[in-house]
């Protein structure tokens, strides 16, 4: 215990020297947790927005599967379209549980109208069949209080009748009973066609992409698009799904020359893994930082030590042994490295909103909810990191100060 007291009051000798180095340390422990923290938010958030979409398949138009997969985490462009009589073929399917058909198309947002593709911003506008697709993802709600009261879904042969998803009508300032204005640009047309909507209902937040929807009858969206017996995807959920029951399932629709079958449990696989790769990256940059902060701490104690020569000359001359010297400084360092340390994850804690903030602001990740997740086993790493560097950075330090011969450390102290 007096070797910590003694420590303390000796960096607390240097207090501005002292406290850049913790503050050194808590910087590379903040940003070894921010980045941990990051690769598993976001490998979670990216699996639970592939699960969100409450389908397991989709059958839809050949093309790339990533890219399909990335159209309906987060929209895309190039939409393809194939004839919605794929969707009676499938339904017979004896191993289906449950099945919608869904159109997509795209609402620029610069011009406020829509489109069946966009090479900027917009917003997903997805026709749907309302009954089979809310059993589909029995978890949307209707949100409730003050500003929205309630809402429902639309009537299945309306024709000016949505439901907006929860960010999609915050960010129109939108509520239940508001009519909204569309110019559309339909299948074949060169010029836009005045559409007005009244909205019947607003989604409560899902953490998914249909928060960013707005959602009509699945054959005004054709009707509105021009694309009359047309559809973009089917989704499909099997009674038992695992691989033989897929397997089955592909082969018997494979053959339709319109059409590809999707498994999204393999593209998950595929895209967490992909960021699994990137993990060395991530790791290097922790490297990096946790280096730097391991150098900074070093040059701190070696400079404490010499400039303390003669003070240490003096304690052994005393009869301080050289183990309570090493000791002494080595506690200095754990310290120094333990409080940056603790300080590290109290920014990364109080700073992971502003983290993530920043990441969505810089790149769009496709998915919705949190990226960023720092849990207690980061934080005990990352503390128990600090603890580490502490142990190895105060070795030479304490080394050298412990190996100092009395009367030449007094002589080059008072020198």
């Amino acid at each position: 215990m007096r070797f910590l007291t003694l420590a303390l009051k000796n960096l607390l000798r240097r207090k501005v020297r002292s406290a850049l180095t913790v503050l050194g340390v808590a910087l590379a422990v903040a940003v070894a947790v921010s980045l941990m923290g990051f690769r598993t938010g976001y490998k979670q958030a990216l699996s639970e927005s592939i699960d969100r979409l409450g389908f397991q398949v989709m059958v839809m138009a050949k093309g790339c599967p990533y890219e399909a997969a990335t159209m309906m985490l987060k929209g895309g462009t190039g939409l393809l379209y194939v004839p919605d009589s794929i969707y009676a073929q499938v339904g017979k399917d004896k191993d289906i549980d449950s099945i919608t058909p869904i159109f997509i198309g795209l609402a620029m947002k610069e011009t406020s109208g829509l489109r069946e593709d966009a090479g900027s911003s917009f917003t997903i506008m997805a026709g749907i069949e309302q009954e089979s697709f809310a059993t589909m993802k029995p978890w949307l709600k209707f949100k409730t209080g003050q500003g929205f009261y309630g809402g429902h879904w639309f009537a299945p042969e309306s024709e000016d009748e949505v439901v907006m998803g929860y960010e999609a009508a915050t960010y129109e300032q939108r509520k239940v009973g508001d009519k909204i204005f569309l110019p559309i640009t339909p299948n074949g047309a060169k010029e836009a066609v005045p559409h007005t909507f009244k909205i019947v209902g607003i989604l409560d937040r899902a953490g998914s992409q249909d928060d960013g929807t707005v959602f009509l009858p699945f054959k005004t969206a054709q009707k509105i698009f021009n694309r009359p017996n047309q559809l973009t995807i089917v989704g499909v959920k099997l009674k038992t799904f695992n691989r033989d029951n897929l397997r089955e399932f592909t082969n018997r629709w494979i053959s339709l020359p319109e059409v590809q079958v999707v498994d999204m449990g393999q593209v998950k696989d595929t895209i967490t893994g992909l960021l699994d790769s990137a993990q060395t990256m991530i790791a290097a940059v922790a490297v990096i930082a946790v280096l730097v902060a391991l150098i900074g701490v070093v040059n701190t104690i070696l400079m404490s030590v010499y400039e303390r020569t003669g003070e240490i000359g003096i304690m052994k001359a005393i009869g301080a042994y050289r183990g309570d010297i090493f000791t002494l400084i080595w506690f200095e360092t754990l310290f120094v490295c333990a409080l940056g340390g603790a300080l590290g994850c109290g920014f990364a804690l109080v700073g992971t909103k502003l983290v993530e903030a920043g990441i969505k602001s810089l790149i769009n990740l496709g998915v919705s909810g949190s990226v960023v997740r720092i849990t207690p086993d980061i934080l005990a790493c990352s503390f128990g990191g600090a603890i580490l560097v502490g142990f190895f950075a105060g070795l030479y330090p304490a080394w050298r100060a412990a190996s100092m011969r009395p009367v030449e450390a007094i002589r080059e102290g008072i020198g």
